[in-house]
């Protein structure tokens, strides 16, 4: 089950409570508790609370202890008396001595009645906060506040009953004490028998009697000088001094030592030496301090003064020190005190001032009249060691310091420096050329070099503001004027004194003074009527007046409709002298047909006036231009008109299709037209077309060629006619090649020498012959030369040629005969011959490589420029 009724330390108890635990810290004093009804509530205690919910009952506290048992445990008690009630009690807060609720708590709910309703009981109301260090928290039992609860009473009862706390008596305390007869004992602690008492009665009745009051002193004097008492031991009370005393008389002396009453201001003065005027109190002369004289005066305001011989005590008048004001409470200023003589050491402290008849100038005050009611304040430091401070009943401060050390028969101060935010309490009529002392000045007509003089020559009446650099050197002056007529009320100037110099005033315009006051003759908000040949037309001013109320209008002043609309005439400040005049007229109209705006220049005397006007073309409206109009530098933007009526096209007439007769608006590029531009910059009333959204409201025209709101992005993009089929407008169209050839060649290209597939001849034969058999003929003898090749083979016939050779024989030449010859196997070379092979290489490809050439894309021939197109 949740705990419903707690205790919580707030916020900011737990930092009071934290920061009483550091070295130095202050001790939180509990000092009271309150009661709430929680607004008919059982609340839920928080501990960023700083108040109860609704509190009903606050008071002191009846103790705050630490609990017996648990010696972390603050227990702080509140006893609500029988005599109050009439409030349900929901919740409980525990405050300090600085109103801080430290604790908070809710409790169960209970009705505490009043007696009146026939019930009443006092009821005690404890509130437990747990603590690591009890030492934090200021234990206390008010006396005057305390009621002793039955379990208080209970619980100290039974204590004292466990306890051995006893207590001897002691010279300030009861208590238990020891008898003893001792008659020669120092003890303190212990208590004569009736023994002791009779033995030191025995010894008294052989000494001096009691009620001889001394008189039975044989030598007294003696008696005196042994004790050590002379007649200036001990304060005396002297009574009322002498109505015409000069305290300078009262010496350390026996006739003057001791205490002194002034009851009567009579004679109580700074002549007769007392303290302050007026100095009702009390004097003390003592026989003490510096050679052995002092002096201390208390007023009976509270004003504590003290001095000391300067010397040894001449037996007459002193000589005194200075007075020294010890205790603030505050001295009176009269109309005989000059504050220039306030700055000796005795007149340090508070003075007041509180009558209207004693501050002047004369006497050295910052301010004079009842105004400069206030307090002066004197210092030590400063300047020469001396600061004056005198603050005004209004709010006004001043400060100065001794300009000089400190000389009472020439005191040297510097100037009063006002330091404060309210304005001086006199008025100002001299040079303000001489006013650098900071402040705020009330400006009579008297005053000199001023702004701003009024009709009668007399500077108008104002406020002057002065402020000054820390260097004291440049000052600044701004003036408010304060006069009653329109131009003269309101307006401010500023100036600033640097270089030795003042420089001129300098109006500052404001939303009142522009408009209505500029310049230095004034103005009228509006006329009732004005004749251009009588008014006297200040320089400076704005003038107002309606158009049907103005007589004597120049010529060359064509308004048109002539009706009520405003006519404004603004005159040139410059022409501040003579008749002369320069001037800004205008109409105030919203229409565009009867607007006219005039420059104008007037000379002469009032009533002969020459009067010339020029009016100002609006160039946003068409204009009828009475000369010939000569445009040496050209015309640039857009022309329109009526071709009718054209000086080179008297006879309406149609060229390149278009008609010159004022029949149709003439455009030489419609809307929507790209146009090449050779600039980044497209001149007025044009854009370049980079793929933008356009406002179709704003440029309905641009809206037909591009209906989609959207301008083609023509960036690296050329126009092309569009085909008659197969192509949208404004469709685009990739980089692309036309179909077509190319011829190549490859390069030449040495295969080497090749080797065929192995195959076998075989034996090839010759074509067949049959040598036969050879003879030779029979007739005689004869030789045959053969030749021969012969490769000897094993198994052939051997005609004793003994190796294979090759040559001629010659065969025997014997008779006739024949031979028979055997050929014999033998080979025959056969010269193949010159001849061709065909080798089959095979089905295969050739690899062409074709190197890259040309531009990244397709282009011509070409030359940059911006797309543009016009808005409309």
């Amino acid at each position: 089950m949740s705990t419903k009724f707690k205790t919580v330390i707030t916020t900011a108890g737990a930092a009071k409570l934290a920061a009483a635990t550091v070295p130095g810290g202050k001790k939180v004093n509990l000092s009271a508790m309150a009661v709430g009804d929680g607004n008919g509530q059982l609340p839920v205690p928080d501990a960023g609370q700083t108040k109860l919910v609704h509190e009903v009952w606050r008071h002191a506290l009846n103790k705050v202890s630490v609990d017996n048992k648990n010696k972390n445990y603050i227990v702080a008690e509140l006893v609500v008396p029988p005599e109050v009630g009439g409030f349900w009690m929901r919740e409980l807060g525990l405050y300090d001595d600085a109103g801080t609720l430290i604790a908070v708590s809710n409790m169960a709910e209970s009705y505490k009645p009043e007696l009146a309703e026939g019930s009443g009981r006092a009821q005690t109301c404890r509130m437990v906060i747990i603590l690591s260090n009890v030492a934090s928290v200021e234990l206390s039992i008010d006396a005057s506040t305390v009621m002793a609860t039955q379990d208080y009473v209970d619980d100290k009862i039974a204590e004292h009953e466990q306890s051995r706390r006893h207590p001897d008596a002691t010279l300030t305390e009861k208590g238990f004490t020891q008898l003893s007869s001792a008659t020669n004992s120092t003890s303190e602690s212990l208590a004569a028998t009736p023994k002791a008492v009779k033995a030191a009665n025995d010894n008294a009745n052989s000494r001096l009697a009691k009620n001889q009051n001394g008189a039975d002193i044989q030598d007294k004097s003696a008696f005196l000088d042994n004790v050590g008492v002379t007649s200036l031991t001990f304060m005396k009370n002297n009574g009322e001094m002498p109505v015409d005393a000069d305290l300078n008389t009262f010496g350390p002396v026996k006739a003057y030592s001791g205490i002194w009453s002034k009851a009567t201001s009579t004679n109580a003065t700074l002549e007769k030496n007392f303290p302050e005027d007026n100095a009702v109190g009390v004097l003390e002369v003592f026989a003490a301090g510096n050679f052995a004289g002092t002096q201390r005066f208390t007023t009976r305001d509270g004003n504590v003064y003290m001095r000391k011989l300067a010397n040894k005590w001449n037996g007459t008048d002193g000589p005194w020190g200075v007075w020294r004001h010890t205790q603030s409470a505050t001295r009176p200023l009269s109309t005989t005190i000059d504050l220039n003589t306030l700055g000796a050491a005795e007149h340090l402290g508070l003075w007041r001032n509180s009558s209207s008849a004693i501050a002047s100038y004369e006497r050295n005050y910052p301010e004079e009249g009842g105004f400069a009611q206030g307090t002066l304040e004197i210092l030590e430091g400063g300047n020469y060691g001396r600061t004056q401070r005198y603050t005004t009943r209004r709010g006004n401060m001043y400060v100065r310091c001794l300009a000089a050390s400190w000389d009472a028969s020439n005191p040297q101060w510097e100037p009063w420096l006002r330091v404060g935010h309210q304005s001086e309490s006199r008025y100002y009529d001299g040079d303000l050329n001489d006013v650098t002392s900071p402040g705020i000045y009330s400006v009579t007509g008297k005053a000199t070099n001023g702004p701003i003089l009024d009709g009668n020559g007399v500077t108008v009446l104002g406020i002057l503001e002065v402020l000054r650099r820390f260097d004291g050197v440049n000052v600044w002056q701004r003036y408010t004027t304060a006069g009653t007529g329109a131009t003269l009320k309101g307006r401010t100037f500023e100036r600033v004194y640097t270089g030795s110099s003042w420089s001129e005033w300098r109006e500052v315009y404001t939303s009142y003074s522009l408009p209505l006051n500029l310049g230095i003759g004034g103005a009228v908000a509006k006329l009732t009527s004005l004749d251009w040949q009588t008014h006297d037309f200040v320089p400076g001013s704005l003038i107002t007046v309606q158009l049907d109320n103005m007589t004597n209008i120049p010529d060359g002043m064509d308004w048109g409709v002539i009706d009520g609309n405003l006519i404004n005439i603004a005159v040139g400040p410059s022409d501040d002298s003579g008749t002369g005049r320069s001037m800004h007229v205008w109409r105030s109209t919203v229409s565009k047909a009867n607007y006219r705006f005039f420059m104008v220049r007037i000379s002469g005397n009032p009533g002969s006036r020459t009067i010339t006007t020029r009016r100002v073309p609006i160039i946003d409206e068409a204009q009828t231009w009475a000369a010939k109009q000569t445009f040496s530098g050209g015309l640039s933007g857009e022309l329109s008109g009526n071709a009718a009526t054209a000086t080179k096209l008297k006879t309406a007439r149609t060229i390149n299709g278009v008609k010159f007769d004022g029949s149709a608006n003439i455009e030489v590029f419609p809307p929507g037209v790209p146009l090449p531009w050779p600039s980044d910059t497209p001149p007025a009333g044009y854009a370049i077309m980079q793929g933008q959204t356009f406002d179709k409201a704003a440029y309905p025209k641009l809206a037909i060629a591009y209906p989609s709101g959207v301008i083609p992005d023509m960036r690296g993009w050329t126009i092309k006619g569009k085909p008659a089929s197969g192509r949208a407008v404004l469709s685009q169209e990739q980089d692309g090649i036309k179909s077509h050839t190319h011829s190549a060649s490859a390069s030449n290209t040495d295969l080497g020498t090749k080797t065929t597939s192995s195959f076998d001849y075989g034996t090839k034969t010759v074509s067949t012959f049959n040598h036969g058999t050879k003879s030779t003929n029979t007739s005689g003898n004869h030789t045959h030369t053969v030749g021969f090749a012969v490769s000897v083979q094993s198994g052939g016939a051997d005609y004793g040629v003994p190796r294979s050779d090759k040559g001629a024989t010659t065969t025997s030449s014997s008779g006739n005969h024949a031979h028979t010859v055997d050929i014999g196997a033998h080979n025959h070379t056969v010269g193949i011959g010159a001849h061709s092979h065909t080798v089959a290489i095979g089905s295969h490809g050739h690899s062409i490589t074709v190197n890259a050439t040309g531009n990244t894309e397709n282009t011509v021939k070409n030359i940059a420029f911006n797309y543009i197109v016009r808005l409309a």
